[in-house]
């Protein structure tokens, strides 16, 4: 009896690979690759289901959730969407520019930007540990929806910072574990135009050779000024062991990620982006990486050097239990 279920379960398990073998080995670009997979392992549960019983693989709750009792769990108590951009519209035959990404933070120390960050609930902005480092907080504040710097826009969500939680592995000399949350003293309400990022779904998910967007206010160009409005290029993620094979060496670890045009340079973060986010399209947009450092600022062989998120869910979610995540 063994045998007989096995062999009907692995005639099922060949037959849905057949049946989507064309999707899986020539992807159709962007998120419809990540959908495709997703459809597949709920078919796989779907059968594992009907044939053996087996209930099936919680597969939409918090990307923190796992069968492991260790597993931490986030608090999905807000009504909203995570990592759905704002469109732009237009009115009156005049192109409005509307805060495309609402998640994206300013990290300001009076009128200054220092550094960006990225809304992940309602309390809580990441960003990157050397943004805090030897920092006095109570000095800085964060700005959400204000696509340009040089305008009072109304709608604007600021906030202080009630206090920084850095990691405490973070290391100045090889620059890993850069990465840190800051609690805002006041909630965001999460509805309307505003809205967090989504976290990655596993600490399994690495984005290798997804086109990734970074997004800032920070210097232009290298030696260049900062900029009144919100820049976004298009950068693509690499290996780590590509990311080797470049100027960086062996300071590429695990817990990093790297996103460019490794060739030709040309595309990058810059000084005043550090902290913000690299986001990826996977049906909505994920937070991929946090920007950490470069040599220089869009120049070859030598990429941007970004946190990996997926490494540190667990980190996040331990001290983000007081917060509220989107609940879809």
């Amino acid at each position: 009896m063994k045998l007989q279920v096995s062999l009907v379960l692995w005639l099922s398990l060949v037959a849905l690979s057949v049946c989507f073998n064309g999707y899986h080995y020539a992807k159709p670009p962007g998120v419809q690759a990540d959908y495709i997979e997703d459809l597949i392992d709920a078919q796989k549960q779907q059968i594992l289901t009907n044939v053996l019983g087996v209930a099936p693989t919680q597969t939409q709750s918090s990307p923190f959730e796992a069968t492991d009792a260790k597993a931490f769990r986030v608090n999905r108590c807000a009504s909203c969407t995570c990592g759905v951009p704002n469109a732009n519209r237009i009115v009156g035959g005049t192109q409005v520019r509307t805060n495309k990404y609402p998640w994206i933070a300013q990290m300001l120390r009076g009128s200054t930007l220092f550094c960006g960050g990225t809304l992940i609930n309602d309390r809580y902005v990441l960003t990157a540990a050397h943004c805090v480092y030897g920092m006095d907080m109570s000095q800085v504040t964060i700005r959400l929806l204000q696509y340009d710097r040089s305008s009072s826009q109304a709608g604007a969500v600021t906030r202080s910072v009630a206090f920084a939680h850095m990691h405490a592995a973070y290391d100045t000399d090889v620059l890993v574990n850069d990465i840190a949350l800051l609690r805002l003293n006041a909630p965001v309400p999460l509805f309307d135009a505003m809205r967090p990022v989504c976290l990655p779904s596993s600490a399994q998910q690495r984005f290798d050779y997804k086109q990734a967007i970074v997004a800032g206010w920070g210097l232009s160009k290298e030696g260049g000024a900062t900029s009144s409005v919100l820049q976004e290029t298009v950068v693509p993620i690499i290996t780590n062991a590509q990311c080797r094979a470049t100027s960086y060496k062996s300071m590429i670890v695990d817990t990093m990620l790297c996103a460019g045009l490794v060739q030709t340079g040309g595309r990058d973060a810059c000084q005043g982006d550090s902290g913000g986010p690299l986001i990826v399209p996977d049906r909505i947009f994920r937070l991929a990486g946090v920007v950490s450092f470069g040599y220089g600022c869009a120049k070859p062989n030598a990429p941007g050097v970004y946190t990996r998120v997926s490494s540190y869910l667990d980190w996040i979610a331990a001290n983000t239990r007081d917060a509220c995540y989107c609940n879809k």
